[in-house]
């Protein structure tokens, strides 16, 4: 019996927490995507951080969720026949719609 008690107390728990983790995971995956194919082709890309997923709510765009994502572009500029590689850090957030596509993408350059 108690068996029974403690799996029906900690069974939601468990189920929410592995759904909740797959969103973020598959969020992930979307952000490498975007970030890799789209806004940064041929880059380097080195990621730092994430936020959790969090919920927004933005009936008109689609919006049902968001992440802060910071990481890293390596750039090479050629100057003069030489080749150097230039780190720039970017903070990124990024929107997402229910099916976890991403909507919109807002960022800003910091040193």
């Amino acid at each position: 019996m108690r068996v029974i008690l403690f799996l029906s107390l900690i069974l939601p728990v468990i189920v929410n927490a592995q759904i909740n983790r797959s969103a973020i995971e598959f969020a992930k995956d979307n952000i490498l995507e975007y970030i890799t194919t789209k806004l940064f082709k041929g880059n380097l890309y080195k990621p730092f951080s994430y936020s959790e997923l969090k919920p927004w709510e933005d009936k008109n765009a689609g919006i049902t969720s968001l992440i802060e994502h910071k990481f890293e572009i390596t750039e090479i500029q050629t100057n003069t026949g030489k080749k150097t590689s230039i780190q720039k850090p970017y903070t990124f957030t990024f929107y997402f719609n229910e099916k976890m596509k991403i909507v919109r993408a807002e960022t800003y350059y910091s040193n």
